[in-house]
């Protein structure tokens, strides 16, 4: 009866400590968890943190590059326009109502090209897909730009569309300015699980140094990490530059 009852109590003993054990662990366990959620909330409100000054320096940027045009274009412009309208003998001669006459649609063109800047209005009415089209028109004969399509693209939230066109516009822009190629290509795979991007050219490459300082591909970076997207960036010198842009559909 002895041992019995010895025999019970160091079984009570026995399952007390593993009572004890389970529950300091399991503790233990919430805790890792708790301090992994919270570790993992802080790494997203820090990238959320970096995607809101990545977009404040992208439209700081924007902001830039409209004043220039409106001060160096538009201001210019209608400064020669206000030059020969106040001089008295512009209206009896004919070659100043001919310099008249060609300025005002190339302001007209000017506030076009400003207002596409601050917002592509052809986006809305015609898709993503022709406005791009639309783009590649504008520029074909001094750069012949191909666009292939994988599949039917489908129709995305218009704020999504406006940051894909532009860093298709950035990367053009990037192309003209400084790469020398003479041909570039736009590669856009919808799936069903996934919208893949690649933007390519044959001209001189860069380096990973303008990577980092170069405005034209912070932006482009930016706007990527604003879709929450993936991107590879890859180039040789003389071999041209590719990017290229992956993001699950699912």
């Amino acid at each position: 009866m002895v041992v019995n009852i010895q025999y019970v109590v160091i079984m009570i003993i026995v399952l007390s400590i593993i009572i004890i054990t389970s529950f300091t662990v399991y503790r233990e366990f919430l805790k890792k968890i708790l301090r992994e959620k919270s570790h993992q909330h802080q790494l997203e409100l820090a990238h959320q943190k970096e995607i809101a000054i990545q977009y404040t320096r992208v439209q700081e940027s924007e902001r830039k590059r409209i004043a220039e045009i409106l001060h160096d274009d538009v201001g210019n412009k209608l400064n020669i326009l206000s030059l020969w309208i106040n001089n008295e003998d512009t209206w009896n001669n004919e070659r100043s109502k001919e310099i008249i006459v060609q300025q005002i649609p190339a302001l007209i063109e000017a506030t076009r090209t400003i207002s596409h800047s601050l917002y592509p209005v052809n986006l809305e009415k015609f898709g993503l897909i022709l406005t791009i089209e639309a783009l590649i028109s504008n520029v074909n004969e001094s750069l012949p730009i191909q666009l292939v399509l994988n599949h039917t693209y489908k129709k995305r939230p218009i704020a999504f569309e406006i940051q894909l066109y532009r860093i298709i516009q950035e990367f053009l822009s990037n192309v003209i300015k400084h790469s020398k190629s003479t041909k570039m290509l736009i590669h856009i795979r919808d799936s069903d699980t996934l919208l893949a991007i690649v933007l390519s050219d044959n001209g001189v490459g860069f380096d990973q140094n303008q990577l980092q300082k170069g405005m034209g591909l912070k932006n482009i970076d930016s706007r990527i990490k604003s879709i929450n997207a993936r991107s590879k960036w890859k180039s040789k010198k003389d071999k041209g530059s590719r990017l290229i842009i992956k993001l699950p559909t699912e």
